[in-house]
């Protein structure tokens, strides 16, 4: 639970850095700068643990690549080009419903009458949120943010699925790699279209933070808590996403408004009351 709670914090605050760095860095060259750095950090502990690079040639890895790095983490940052932090942060909202649902109909993970009250109550608090969004936000960079939240609910889903047995270092690091390789052909389009162009100390930093905080250390840490915890618990904590994520946004330009504040309240309500007092053992099948 610790995990999950630190990695949706560091989650909230990655739309308004990713923003800053967009203003000077076109989305595939931040995405696949940002995974670079983070397989720099992860590898070293990658190859301790045994990692090799036949090991990394197994379709579970590049499944996890595709879909928890290329498609969730480039959509992100392609639909940022066209919508503002705050509106994609708050689009996370549709994770957990999406990953609940996937851990019931995919995984048969069990849902009792307590957490889908608990399901209810986030997704009341989800409405508000949404409900209230900017008008103005660009159609094509909130269907490219939600097509990445529907590629993280499947990685979650299928990472609950393959985990156990599977040490979660390798499986971030192996993740991490495979994500690199497919996003390669569109920075190579990038770079050929628009140029490297430059990056500031502000960019770096920004990059930095991206790349060690909120991609290796999450992915570890996601990966690890999904040893212990069920898919469809995961999912109901990224209901504090959006409230995370807003919160950030009011530090920057987005607009203050009691709706979004009530709505998180009641997403965070909602995942801490599903959350409390249940573990469930790890799958034991592959």
């Amino acid at each position: 639970m610790l995990a999950l709670s630190v990695t949706v914090l560091i989650w909230g605050s990655t739309f308004v850095v990713s923003d800053v760095a967009l203003t000077e860095m076109g989305p595939a060259t931040l995405t696949f700068a940002r995974f670079a750095v983070s397989l720099l950090v992860l590898l070293p502990f990658g190859i301790a643990r045994g990692l090799t690079i036949g090991g990394l040639f197994r379709p579970r890895y590049a499944v996890c690549g595709l879909t928890g790095v290329t498609l969730y983490y480039g959509l992100q940052n392609q639909g940022l080009r066209f919508t503002t932090p705050d509106s994609a942060a708050l689009l996370q909202a549709a994770l957990p419903v999406l990953t609940v649902g996937l851990g019931m109909f995919w995984l048969s993970e069990a849902i009792s009458a307590r957490r889908v009250a608990c399901l209810g109550l986030s997704v009341l608090g989800m409405l508000l949120v949404v409900g209230r969004g900017d008008g103005g936000a660009g159609r094509i960079g909130d269907a490219a943010v939600l097509g990445g939240v529907a590629a993280y609910a499947f990685y979650t889903a299928y990472v609950r699925r393959i985990v156990a047995g599977t040490d979660p270092l390798l499986l971030a690091c192996a993740a991490n790699a495979w994500g690199l390789l497919f996003l390669a052909p569109w920075l190579l389009w990038e770079i050929g279209t628009k140029g490297p162009g430059l990056m500031s100390l502000h960019a770096g930093l920004a990059l930095a933070y991206l790349g060690v905080m909120a991609s290796a250390a999450t992915l570890f840490l996601w990966t690890f808590a999904l040893r212990t915890m069920p898919a469809s618990t995961a999912g109901m904590f990224t209901g504090a996403i959006p409230a995370a994520g807003y919160v950030f946004g009011l530090f920057t330009e987005a607009p203050f408004a009691w709706s979004r504040l009530a709505g998180g309240a009641l997403a965070v309500t909602g995942v801490t009351l599903s959350s409390i007092g249940h573990q469930v053992p790890a799958r034991t099948d592959d």
